[in-house]
């Protein structure tokens, strides 16, 4: 990093901008952003009547470039819907891959975590039956114990 893109990235850091200001420095429409805020994707606080969105949050939106504080360039190129809509249909073919094969795999963790839930019940089953025959041993021990003591106390 030069030293005028660490300036840039510090003062970027520091900086919140209100909503018509963003709008103007992103190249965004105000309401796109105010949308963005409503639906949780751009974090923004209020303070009276104005909305503030940190310099920050529109790094890691993608809608600026921590390097310049413009926006990246690819926000600049004009694609044409026919491209736009064959990437937004490649990313949701992919997304769609991605997951079914997560499914798969939460499946697969399911099906383990049953079988392991059996065999648990089952040894904690076991367990307790062999806890239950140890003291009926031991209190057959202790009556036979009893009945020692009883034969030599009369003997």
């Amino acid at each position: 990093m030069n030293g005028r893109s660490e300036a840039t990235t510090t003062r970027l850091a520091s900086t919140r901008y209100t909503i018509a200001e963003a709008s103007g420095l992103t190249g965004l429409s105000k309401r796109a952003l105010a949308r963005r805020i409503e639906r949780g994707q751009l974090p923004a606080t209020r303070e009276g009547r104005l909305r503030y969105v940190e310099a920050g949050a529109l790094v890691e939106a993608g809608l600026l470039d921590p390097a310049t504080g413009a926006p990246p360039s690819w926000a600049q190129k004009s694609m044409s819907p026919d491209v736009v809509a064959r990437e937004v249909v490649q990313t949701l073919v992919r997304q769609s891959v991605e997951l079914h094969e997560m499914h798969g795999h939460i499946r697969s963790l399911i099906d383990e975590s049953r079988r392991e839930d059996v065999a648990l019940r089952d040894e904690l089953e076991r367990a307790r039956k062999e806890r239950r025959d140890l003291r009926r041993a031991l209190e057959d021990v202790k009556a036979e114990i009893a009945s020692l003591d009883l034969g030599r106390a009369r003997g």
